[in-house]
């Protein structure tokens, strides 16, 4: 391992770091219930206008954005980034194809249902992780699998693991503010 900072988050401190991701998980489904609560059914939607170029040029920039976070989650054991920090940068991908696009074109990246999923396979997989750990006789979350060649991926072992597992839940936690935000932003009270 060569990257420190993420040895001491997800090995050495490895329960403080779930208890942040509980908290990330905490704080959006919070915001999601509260949001939830105050919308018309009434209501429709406006969606933007944008030229074709700005919905091109969005496109290829959300791409690009998407490459880049599975970029600084995959290389979090070696370098300085990786699951909080990539999970934002994927999250920022979709935030980009609203931005570039229309409410449509992102609710079609982002189902309801694929959201939930990916929180909860995120802190499961974490969680999983932790216990798997117990069961082999070692402390919760101490990192158990093959450390590989040091500076290359598979030198992480589990902390490679949970790297992805956080950019995961992270990635789906700011997909669903995005989401509760944008509902607001975009929903209007229909005319009487």
């Amino acid at each position: 391992m060569t990257n420190v900072v993420t040895a001491v988050v997800f090995d050495y401190r490895g329960v403080d770091t779930l208890g942040e991701e509980f908290i990330l998980f905490a704080a959006a489904m919070g915001v999601a219930l509260l949001l939830r609560e105050v919308r018309d059914p009434r209501a429709r939607r406006n969606d933007r206008v944008s030229s074709d170029a700005v919905r091109l040029a969005g496109v290829g920039f959300a791409a690009g954005l998407f490459v880049l976070g599975l970029s600084v989650v995959a290389h979090g054991p070696i370098t300085p980034g990786g699951g909080f920090q990539g999970g934002v940068v994927l999250a920022s991908a979709f935030a980009l194809v609203y931005l570039a696009g229309d409410y449509r074109s992102y609710r079609k990246l982002t189902p309801s249902f694929g959201i939930d999923l990916a929180k909860g396979t995120g802190l499961g997989v974490f969680t999983v992780v932790g216990i798997v750990s117990l069961l082999l006789g070692t402390a919760y979350l101490h990192n158990f699998g093959p450390l590989g060649t040091a500076g290359t991926l598979a030198s992480g072992g589990t902390i490679s693991i949970l790297n992805i597992a956080t950019g995961l839940e992270v990635m789906a936690a700011f997909v669903l503010l995005f989401t509760e935000f944008l509902e607001e932003l975009a929903v209007t009270r229909a005319p009487r």
